[in-house]
């Protein structure tokens, strides 16, 4: 069984780790997934409590690592060195990816050097200055490295993770529950031509 780490940290924004956990944890069988972070528990901008299952530095026996996302947590998060030293990711062995500004820590550790990423738009002129190239895409992926944009292109991150995994029908499956009602067809095509478009 596949085992799929979500970091996180205080101030994390809530859309983004909610989302990906709920999506990823309708799967009871192919995977498991835990919530790290450097506390047993962290607070949420909105100030939601969630638990941990485990330190961040699990993330070393992870198959995929996910990065939640925080405009205040990510800049704090940065800069805790208990945090920091304890990300210890293979790209070579691990699939790896992040929504909006948790690309920063790829960023900081080296692994977007010589390739491209993506964040939100408003994060962009920081992961800029950084020294990423930054495309205005919902969704980048370098190898085994994934950068999404925007809350909603957890779509496209949570489906690259069960092709890569699994394939196509994992990640409709994972999706069935989220897709509004009659537009199951026009979601098809734009999470799959979302995914194709971001391969590098």
């Amino acid at each position: 069984m596949y085992q799929i780490a979500i970091v996180i940290f205080d101030e994390f924004t809530d859309i983004d780790f909610f989302l990906m956990r709920d999506i990823l944890g309708r799967t009871k069988t192919d995977w498991n997934v835990k919530v790290l972070g450097t506390k047993t528990s962290h607070r949420s901008s909105l100030g939601m409590t969630v638990a941990t299952d485990g330190h961040v530095a699990e993330v070393t026996d992870a198959d995929v690592v996910l990065f939640s996302s925080g405009y205040k947590g990510v800049p704090a998060a940065l800069e805790d060195t208990e945090f920091m030293s304890a990300l210890k990711l293979d790209p070579t062995r691990q699939l790896l990816g992040s929504i909006c500004a948790g690309s920063f820590f790829f960023a900081k550790l080296g692994l977007l050097d010589n390739i491209s990423a993506t964040t939100h738009p408003d994060a962009k002129p920081a992961l800029v200055a950084m020294g990423v190239d930054v495309e205005d895409c919902a969704l980048v992926i370098n190898g085994n490295i994934a950068t999404a944009g925007g809350c909603l292109s957890s779509l496209y991150l949570t489906g690259w993770v069960a092709e890569r995994l699994f394939d196509i029908a994992k990640r409709c499956e994972i999706h069935r529950q989220l897709i509004p009602a009659g537009q199951a067809d026009v979601y098809e095509t734009l999470i799959q031509s979302s995914i194709a478009a971001a391969i590098r």
